[in-house]
């Protein structure tokens, strides 16, 4: 007996309920299909390669940025109205739906090259991770000089006083540089200033533009105030600055032996400050900014980074514009790094930082839910190993759960490149690297900085398990010449080459697609299985796109395209990860393949 074709049947025949259900289905597709149309990542063959981006186009100089300046009610802004705005986003919601249902991809980062990476720009310059620093390097960082004159007078002209705030002033040297000055709490010798220092060498190797930090000693007697100096008393109301008042803030900070105290000395940056950049949104008075920012590779992929440091306080009012006058553009900075490691400024890291927002109503729903009886994993007491370091630790710390302090945008829409793309600059880091930039911190305790050291690796290294199994980490792709003439594909596989790979040995499965302008040749050819990393491109491959291209009845200028297709398995071949397609333009004429991009599915 033929089976009903109950679709072919008249509507009155159909149940009831059946036909609600399908009438939802069919709804709910065509609005996912038609909120995500165009929300798929551009394809690497339409995307430039670039190592330079075009943005340092001279600029009427902008006005100061002031929305972000004001960080309690930045905070408050990202964990509640912004949230509450993403949930009533109804085209965000359906996108995210349809990307659930394997409808559509997520949103791709938008300043992304033909291999998926992050061109060099007033917002990122590749550093470590492509070009590797040397020790010496890492060391000095974003310093391009010695810090402030430790022979001559210091003049403060201005001073930071601010409740939950690390105490500090702001000086002009004998050589009239400006710096920020900033010290320790009382409690807890080094735990801020050492954070200061470590990060923005980290964050400078990664690529990100910062401040010059240095650690200096100040002694007291050098102290000058300036005629101008302005010093924010009871209620922030501003008044000339006195002696008195840098002696009531030095009285609050740790001294050494000999009366000199440590500090961290931030060198004001070049330009005139435009105030922070946002994490969402466009600077509306910057040509040069046209891309959103909670869709810049850097901005999003930062999240990885800074789980690694545990960066938690990365809000807009730790950010920075800044406006080259001569050459008339605006260059982005982060600052401000004493919410890392296990300082939160003048106090230790709460062991909740880092696991959940200040304000997370996903804890908050599933405490309720369980009636009290879910105990959060950083709820256990956590022995603060060192006061000089704070709550800092890598037993709790789950790359995927890990959260800052505020909802950041830029983080929330982050997929799985950009995790990945972070995750490649974390594990560039090598032990020894790690080591040099610690030491940079100067911890007087040796045992203070190896378990910083060893926190940092522990926390790595569960970066590159957890993204390097969720994406095939295949990378560096390039082109060479085989002993027999032909041409070659070869490539790393970074879990190998970095030690996070589940097994010591690979195996790669590829195939090849063929194309010119009128697409895909409907032939492909079958699966193959290599142990090394390198693909022969054979002249049976060349011969092939010449058919094509006479097939196509293109003209012999025409430059057909390889899709080569690769998966990796390490388990021998039970299981393959997602793709990986690299694409080759063929130049008839010479006989040589070019690379183009690539492109990684998630």
């Amino acid at each position: 007996m033929s089976p009903v074709i109950r679709t072919a049947a008249h509507p009155q025949q159909r149940n009831p309920h059946e036909r609600l259900r399908m009438v939802l289905v069919l709804w709910s597709t065509t609005i996912v299909l038609t909120a995500t149309a165009g929300c798929y990542s551009t394809p690497a063959v339409d995307r430039p390669i670039l190592r330079q981006a075009d943005d340092r186009r001279p600029i009427a100089e902008p006005q100061e940025e002031t929305e972000g300046q004001w960080a309690l009610w930045d905070g408050a802004d990202k964990m509640i109205f912004h949230r509450i705005g993403q949930f009533f986003n109804l085209g965000r919601s359906v996108r995210t739906i349809g990307t659930w249902l394997g409808l559509a991809d997520p949103i791709e980062a938008q300043n992304v090259d033909a291999f998926d990476e992050v061109p060099d720009s007033t917002w990122f310059t590749n550093r470590h991770s492509v070009t590797r620093l040397s020790q010496d390097e890492l060391a000095r960082g974003p310093a391009l000089g010695s810090g402030p004159d430790p022979t001559g007078i210091w003049t403060a002209i201005s001073a930071k006083e601010s409740l939950g705030s690390t105490p500090g002033f702001v000086i002009r040297d004998g050589k009239n540089d400006v710096y920020l000055i900033k010290f320790d709490p009382p409690l807890h010798p080094e735990m801020t200033t050492a954070p200061e220092i470590i990060s923005s060498r980290f964050l400078h190797a990664a690529g990100y533009h910062v401040p010059e930090h240095y650690l200096v000693e100040v002694d007291p007697a050098r102290i000058t105030v300036g005629p101008k100096a302005k010093f924010r008393g009871r209620y922030h109301v501003p008044r000339p600055m006195t002696i008195d008042d840098i002696k009531a803030i030095l009285e609050r900070v740790p001294h050494g032996p000999d009366g000199k105290i440590r500090a961290m000395a931030s060198k004001f940056l070049p330009g005139i400050p435009k105030g922070p950049f946002l994490y969402v949104g466009q600077r509306p008075d910057d040509p040069n900014d046209r891309i959103r920012h909670e869709n810049r590779r850097e901005l999003r992929g930062l999240r990885v980074i800074a789980a690694f440091l545990n960066h938690t306080d990365t809000k807009a009012a730790n950010a920075l514009d800044m406006y080259d006058r001569q050459e008339q553009y605006l260059k982005h900075y982060l600052i401000d790094f004493s919410s890392t490691l296990g300082a939160d400024n003048a106090d230790p890291q709460l062991t909740r930082f880092g696991n959940e927002y200040f304000l997370d109503f996903g804890a908050i729903g599933r405490s309720m839910i369980e009636a009290g009886f879910y105990v959060k994993p950083w709820e256990v007491p956590i022995r603060m190993e060192y006061p000089a370091v704070g709550y800092f630790e890598s037993e709790y710390f789950d790359p995927e759960r890990w959260r800052p302090t505020y909802p950041n945008p830029a983080f929330l829409r982050a997929t799985l490149r950009d995790g990945y793309w972070g995750a490649k600059i974390v594990t560039s880091f090598t032990d020894e690297d790690i080591d040099t930039i610690v030491h940079t911190g100067d911890f007087t305790d040796p045992r203070a900085e190896r378990y910083v050291a060893d926190v940092l690796k522990a926390r790595r290294d569960k970066i590159g398990r957890y993204y390097f199994n969720l994406v095939n980490p295949l990378d560096r792709f390039s082109l060479v010449d085989t002993a027999s003439g032909e041409q070659a594909l070869t490539f790393e596989n970074l879990a190998m080459m970095r030690g996070y790979a589940p097994a010591k040995t690979a195996a790669y499965r590829y195939s090849v697609r063929r194309y010119v302008a009128n697409g895909f040749d409907p032939e492909v050819s079958p699966p193959q299985v290599i142990d090394e990393r390198q693909i022969v491109l054979s002249r049976s491959l060349i011969q092939a796109l010449r058919s094509q291209v006479e097939r196509a009845g293109k003209p012999t200028k025409d430059r057909p395209v390889a899709a080569i297709e690769i998966q990796t398995s390490y388990d021998g071949g039970a299981h393959w990860s997602k793709r990986v397609t690299v694409y080759l333009q063929f130049d008839l004429p010479a006989e040589r393949f070019h690379l183009l991009g690539l492109d990684r599915k998630t």
